[in-house]
């Protein structure tokens, strides 16, 4: 539910004219890169968004659960997040998006990191790729795709930026989940989601300060809005997350060198009448 704050974020690229001109996303962040990529408006997500409950995408496997025990594969059986990742999105083949597409997944049996739409990796339908890269491990059953199994693409790089990087964009908007300051957690008696959401949040702080480092030079304006204090699957804070996304977006966009001079100026002071700044000409934004 946290990345619904990736929907208040292209809400606030719309208002401006900054139109994504390819996709890149893991995890629900892919999921909302394909309804993006397949032409929904981010007010059409924000209406899914708000509709969303709980038996939509949660369906726990309890039999597994009782009879297996330890050898049970994860909390929920996967059908139900399956089942409304393919209704939901409004096109389901890489060929016929409207915008590139890029989701990423972690073979689970080498550690690979797969890049489903590059050139090799568009023939599997779109909505098997984005469960793959949700298939969070423990919560979701790893996604099997031919004959491999794929988990979160979170699992080895929690922002995906270099294939923004490789593909050349003049400009990177990139939605990091995680807030920009650590605080403690006690999660310990809250149960096992709320335990593996915390060490999930953990790893992914790590690989994005190592990761960054190898992009420190790029066009790269990172947003991290501010929805630490909601749960993974807290159904009743949808709006909340997404006005976050927004507001975050639209802090970032003013602060940053890249993109400030992109945007409208905004209401000067009663008397005030300052020299609007000159637009440069809009770069190629991933």
């Amino acid at each position: 539910m946290k990345g619904l704050a990736h929907i208040g974020a292209l809400k606030a690229l719309h208002r401006h004219g900054l139109i994504p001109d390819e996709y890149v996303g893991t995890s629900v962040g892919g999921f909302i890169a394909a309804l993006a990529a397949g032409g929904m408006s981010p007010s059409q997500m924000e209406e899914m968004a708000l509709s969303l409950r709980a038996k939509d995408i949660l369906d726990y496997d309890w039999k597994t659960l009782l009879f297996r025990r330890s050898r049970a594969r994860s909390l929920y059986r996967g059908k139900a997040l399956h089942d409304f990742v393919r209704r939901t999105l409004p096109e389901d083949r890489f060929d016929r998006l409207r915008h590139p597409l890029y989701i990423t997944s972690v073979d689970l049996g080498t550690g690979q990191e797969v890049i489903w739409g590059l050139p090799g990796y568009t023939e599997i339908p779109v909505h098997d790729c984005v469960v793959a890269s949700c298939s969070i491990p423990g919560i979701y059953p790893p996604k099997r795709i031919n004959q491999y199994y794929f988990v979160d693409g979170g699992l080895v790089d929690t922002l995906p930026v270099k294939v923004a990087v490789y593909t050349k964009a003049d400009l990177i908007v990139a939605v990091y989940l995680e807030p920009p300051e650590v605080s403690a957690r006690r999660v310990e008696r809250r149960g096992m989601g709320a335990i593996l959401e915390q060490s999930q949040s953990i790893l992914s702080r790590v690989l994005l300060r190592h990761n960054l480092h190898y992009f420190e030079k790029s066009p790269i304006v990172l947003i991290q809005p501010r929805v630490a204090e909601h749960g993974i699957f807290e159904f009743r804070d949808a709006a909340a997350v997404m006005a976050a996304g927004e507001e975050a977006t639209e802090a970032a966009l003013r602060a940053s060198p890249l993109t400030r001079g992109l945007l409208e100026p905004e209401p000067s002071a009663p008397g005030a009448s300052p020299t609007p700044p000159p637009f440069p000409a809009r770069p190629e934004l991933a």
